[in-house]
């Protein structure tokens, strides 16, 4: 029966990358991302602070989605093993109270960037377009914050 039909023989599934150095492509990627605010970090807090900042992004980014939250101590878990739960919970809490560094930092690094961005596109003569969509906002105030500029509602 088998030749009567032409049937195509499936092979297995096999990604063509290691996952571990994927892995470690990923990470390298995201250091080299936030390379410029993690120098700034370094010159204002303890590099295990630095260090612990870079590890918490990736558990973000890996294990955070629109459903699920991550409380602190699961993300201190992420940040180690889940049996050293505790110590990883105690280094993201003394990376949150570090009073050398604030949330600004890392508002004005993102801000400066996209406007070198911003930049770089106005010289090359490419038009940029940003989406504002206003269905999460909650206040009508909060729609136009005064770093945006005038903006026009019709």
């Amino acid at each position: 029966m088998s030749s009567q039909y032409l049937t195509r023989v499936e092979e297995p599934q096999v990604p063509p990358y290691e996952a571990a150095d994927m892995a470690q492509g990923l990470y390298a990627a995201l250091a080299r991302f936030l390379a410029p605010l993690l120098m700034e970090l370094d010159a204002r807090i303890d590099k295990r602070l630095v260090r612990t900042f870079v590890q918490t992004i990736a558990v973000i980014l890996t294990f955070r989605d629109r459903v699920n939250g991550l409380l602190l101590s699961e993300m201190g878990g992420y940040l180690d093993t889940p049996d050293k739960a505790p110590a990883g919970t105690k280094r993201l809490s003394r990376l949150l109270h570090c009073v050398k560094w604030s949330a600004e930092l890392i508002r004005a690094s993102l801000w400066e960037r996209a406007t070198r961005r911003l930049k770089k596109w106005k010289d090359a003569g490419v038009d940029a377009l940003a989406i504002w969509d206003e269905s999460a906002w909650e206040k009508p105030e909060s729609i136009a914050p005064e770093e945006f500029g005038e903006v026009a509602f019709q």
